[in-house]
């Protein structure tokens, strides 16, 4: 079935396939499973958070009219520089020697500068400010991230690629749900800005784990005299072209994101103006839908890794489409928020196997020897997925309140993002895991060795 790969063959073993010498990767064990993916948790719990805070933060700034293009042009800014640090920040840490590896001192150092950054944000007392900081944030959070999504193509055995995918799909998706809703408490108390400081405090302390329990992998890959500008511009080399697997599922990756993505980013416009929630009744079922979507994000994530074993990863990502498809419509539909927990418990459980597969899927498409390059380039996927959903259903939103009111708006932007998760779906269709050519294949033995 596709998405399994064969397992290299111990260093100085020959293959029926080329004689270069390949590595096989030890399985890690549940504490290293577990450190090198609880930094998502940090990360995804800051930007989760966030959402809730820039719709309420916005809207006070430029009121209903405009609210929903006002927030995807904020945040398209922040994917913008995402999109620039990232990958190259990546590649930096491909070639970076330091007592402490080449991963971890750009781990410590976003993270810390996160914490000052979203304070920024959280106490900014104009739109300018608040983009200000916001890009600040993109900055530092993706110069941290950039290295660390290296580490599963570094330390993960191919073979255990599936489990610690939904390991990292489970954190992801728990951050955003415990950012949310830790954010949300400002429906009832009016301070939407403190629950964002304790977030990125928090962020920082995952960050500070990782740095101290995961272990390193291969050595950093030689520079050959290439300068630090020259190895920095290898992030945009047009070689990645050609990796025809790794450039549709990173399409796949953005379009299935943008499908869930357009209801997170204006559910706090459709609880109040589709669902009449104010006040305490707000705050209850914005918690409550929060609730609704960790459990069906459980249920997803955590048998994913057998489903995929069992099965085969593009029929759980198919699988995933339809069920989100099916709880998006009933979202769209509901007039109560009763009417809306099963379609926002399907939309948990789609997204939920969705992304615990996500990771092994883009794994299996990489050259391993520049992993935190292509790491970083199919980031952008996860970086502009957020905004180009908001722009395109910010759009919607605010033309059909201005012409069909309110409690129309919201429902017309959720269900758009049906139309993204079709076509992820069939982008998928082409995708299959990457063979190593054997000079590739004996540069990374060499690293391992």
């Amino acid at each position: 079935m596709e998405g399994t790969q064969p397992v290299a063959a111990p260093v100085g073993a020959a293959t029926s396939e080329s004689p270069a010498a390949t590595v096989e990767t030890p399985l890690l064990p549940p504490k290293q499973l577990l450190a090198i993916s609880v930094y998502w948790l940090g990360i995804s719990a800051m930007w989760g958070g966030y959402e809730i805070f820039g719709q309420q933060k916005v809207e006070s700034f430029v009121g209903v009219a405009t609210r929903g293009q006002t927030m995807g042009f904020l945040e398209f800014g922040a994917a913008i520089v995402s999109i620039l640090v990232q990958p190259t920040v990546g590649t930096i840490s491909d070639y970076t020697q330091s007592r402490w590896g080449r991963r971890k001192p750009f781990i410590f150092v976003g993270a810390l500068l996160d914490v000052a950054f979203i304070y920024g944000v959280a106490t900014s007392q104009s739109l300018i400010a608040l983009a200000a900081f916001l890009l600040l944030l993109a900055f530092s959070s993706n110069f941290a991230q950039g290295p660390f999504q290296g580490y599963v193509p570094d330390l993960v055995a191919d073979r255990q690629v599936n489990t610690a995918s939904a390991v990292i799909g489970f954190m992801r998706l728990m951050g955003l749900i415990i950012g949310a809703a830790l954010v949300s408490t400002g429906s009832a108390t009016g301070d939407y800005g403190l629950p964002l400081i304790f977030i990125g405090v928090f962020e920082a302390v995952l960050a500070m784990i990782t740095v101290v329990f995961v272990r390193e992998g291969p050595a950093a890959r030689p520079r050959e005299g290439r300068s630090w500008p020259k190895i920095a511009l290898e992030a945009w080399g047009t070689d990645a072209l050609r990796e025809r697997g790794f450039i549709f599922m990173t399409l796949t990756r953005l379009l299935f994101l943008m499908g869930p993505s357009v209801f997170v980013n204006i559910s706090l416009f459709y609880v109040r103006d589709s669902l009449g929630q104010t006040g305490a009744d707000q705050t209850l079922w914005l918690t409550v839908g929060v609730a609704a979507i960790a459990v069906g994000s459980a249920f997803g994530a955590i048998p994913s890794g057998r489903l995929a074993d069992r099965f085969g990863r593009k029929q759980v990502v198919w699988s995933a489409a339809t069920i989100a498809i099916v709880g998006i419509l009933l979202i769209a539909r509901a007039q109560t928020p009763v009417e809306a927990l099963p379609g926002l418990v399907l939309l948990g459980l789609g997204n939920g196997l969705y992304i615990a597969i996500d990771w092994a899927l883009m794994t299996s498409t990489i050259p391993k020897v520049a992993s935190g390059r292509y790491m970083g380039l199919a980031n952008i996927a996860n970086s502009i997925s957020g905004p180009l959903a908001l722009i395109i259903g910010g759009r919607i939103l605010d033309e059909v309140t201005r012409t069909a009111g309110l409690d129309a708006g919201p429902r017309m932007a959720i269900l758009v993002g049906i139309a993204f998760l079709v076509a992820a779906s069939i982008l998928l269709i082409p995708v299959q895991p990457r063979a190593e050519p054997p000079g590739e294949a004996q540069l990374l033995a060499e690293a391992t060795a």
